[in-house]
């Protein structure tokens, strides 16, 4: 397989930037065993740090498809990186510099969640937009259970940003989480030639 000097370029951009992404999550559960009290530890907010975790690791596993593209242009190249950068900003916003006006994890995310799952929502969204980028045989090889897929994410982020109940938010959050790791172990453990 040759790869494009272009994509390798690329590569290392996508790289840096979801590297950013993941070291911000591990940096945010750091502080949260160094300091449990301090920063309000949450059920809730820890299953969505997963569920955010599973999805980046899986997301830059699967962007090795990318190497299928054989006719990179600016526009193609700025997609890429903002989609990354989408995941930096979910990253950031479920790990915030400053708790002091929420009081915990937990109480921050119920009531920032409108803003964490429009973001999911965009994720979704722009997730449609590279799987086409990827060439029409990836949406082929894909089938059903990826629009299925797309359509309860969304679904997801609509009631995430509208549950106002924790006990509510948590039971979409460990369903979600559920998922998500059978979708990916189904769908997505092998990037080799189909």
């Amino acid at each position: 397989m040759q790869t494009d000097p272009l994509f390798l370029h690329i590569r290392v951009v996508m790289g840096i930037i979801l590297g950013l992404s993941i070291t911000t999550v591990l940096k945010g559960l750091a502080q949260i065993i160094e300091h449990p009290q301090r920063r309000g530890c949450s059920a809730l907010h820890l299953g969505w740090v997963a569920w955010t975790l599973i999805s980046l690791v899986t997301f830059w596993w699967w962007e090795f498809r990318l190497i299928e593209v054989h006719r990179w242009t600016f526009e193609t190249y700025l997609f890429v990186i903002v989609y990354c950068a989408t995941w930096f900003l979910l990253c950031a916003l479920l790990f915030p510099d400053d708790l002091r006006e929420y009081g915990s994890y937990g109480n921050y995310l119920m009531q920032r969640r409108r803003w964490i799952f429009s973001v999911i929502a965009a994720l979704t969204l722009i997730d449609l937009i590279d799987t086409g980028i990827k060439g029409s045989s990836r949406w082929k090889l894909l089938g059903t259970a990826y629009p299925l897929h797309a359509v309860l994410m969304l679904a997801v982020a609509v009631l995430g940003g509208w549950l106002r109940s924790r006990r509510a938010q948590l039971r979409l959050v460990l369903a979600t989480l559920a998922y998500q790791i059978g979708y990916f172990v189904v769908e997505y453990f092998t990037v080799g030639s189909d």
